[in-house]
């Protein structure tokens, strides 16, 4: 049975980034409801791909989007990023705005119904740490289920999600990539 697409994301900030290289952030965000992890929004997803008339990065004005309401900013508190951030080792280099995203993954009901998208693998095993590797889904996925085919880069697809989460599995039952 097919799975109905998920109405409420919580984004890492390379989908953010692919999605604006793409031209199709606005209606992304029509079409879903999403979250962008604070961290992400004040110091990961600030510029995507170059402008090729002039050579320079483009900003990316994520402010605007949530003062439109287009989308809303999830805050962790420093004791859930330092409870998140304590489950993992040093073999798995997450980023804090993935530390903050998986903090709102896990511990805040409000977001038990979200997906999460991320292009870094280390954010997917991590995940698969966690015991929420199902609520993991690629940007491919998620553009599919809305009718917004698009030619993506490895880190977006399916493929590479698959090879994260198989990874990321092998770690849970090993340990690697934990502190316990």
């Amino acid at each position: 049975m097919p799975r109905s697409r998920p109405r409420c994301l919580i984004l890492d900030a390379g989908p953010i980034i692919g999605l604006h290289d793409l031209g199709i952030w606005a209606v992304f965000c029509e079409r879903f409801g999403v979250v962008v992890p604070r961290i992400v929004l004040d110091d990961e997803a600030l510029f995507h791909s170059r402008d090729e008339m002039t050579g320079f990065s483009e900003k990316i004005a994520l402010a605007d989007d949530v003062a439109e309401g287009r989308i809303v900013v999830g805050s962790a508190s420093l004791n859930e990023l330092a409870v998140v951030a304590a489950t993992f080792s040093a073999a798995l280099e997450l980023h804090d705005g993935e530390l903050e995203a998986l903090a709102l993954l896990t511990l805040h009901e409000e977001f038990d119904e979200h997906v999460f998208c991320t292009a870094d693998g280390a954010a997917i095993q991590g995940a698969c740490l966690l015991g929420v590797a199902e609520r993991c889904e690629p940007l491919e996925e998620l553009l599919a289920a809305v009718g917004l085919v698009k030619s993506l880069t490895w880190r977006y697809t399916r493929e590479f999600m698959a090879k994260n989460k198989r990874e990321g599995g092998e770690r849970r039952i090993t340990g690697f990539g934990t502190t316990g």
